[in-house]
């Protein structure tokens, strides 16, 4: 059984802040993931700092969820999620101003942004993957470089 509360790194006021918070529940369409690693970003930084509103990209708030990288176990799958509990999972949390995010012991994602985790990948390994995946992808589409194309990676 989870307990109602949590632990959740926060930032936007210059220095994450860990808080406890209540355990998010999974609407329709969502998983709720115990997370077992979260991946760092140097894009963390910039939301601990609050600097998110001096660059246009969200709204200024007192607080901000940390962490977009997660990988852990599927605690609690919403209607229509199409993950069971139990599975291995990868997620990412991109959406700017939630209120927790990845690095906490609990998050709630849309099941369109998690993905079932790679087989022999440990959680730290696995957390690696959402943020850096959705970079590269950016990168090759901002490049035009799809189907039949080649990239040289040196």
């Amino acid at each position: 059984m989870t307990s109602t509360t949590m632990r959740a790194l926060i930032g936007g006021s210059g220095a994450p802040r860990l808080v406890e918070v209540p355990v998010p529940q999974a609407g329709p369409r969502q998983v709720r993931i115990r997370v077992a690693a979260a991946g760092v970003n140097p894009f963390d930084l910039a939301v601990a700092a609050g600097t998110l509103a001096d660059y246009g990209v969200a709204r200024r708030l007192d607080s901000y969820g940390l962490g977009f990288d997660a990988a852990g176990t599927v605690d609690q799958a919403g209607d229509g999620a199409g993950f069971l509990v139990g599975e291995e999972v990868i997620g990412l949390a991109a959406r700017l101003e939630l209120p927790v995010k990845a690095q906490a012991e609990y998050v709630v994602l849309d099941a369109d942004a998690v993905a079932r985790a790679p087989r022999g990948f440990t959680p730290e390994q696995a957390a690696t993957i959402p943020l850096n995946s959705l970079t590269a992808w950016q990168a090759l589409d901002r490049a035009g470089v799809g189907p039949g194309r080649t990239l040289l990676v040196t």
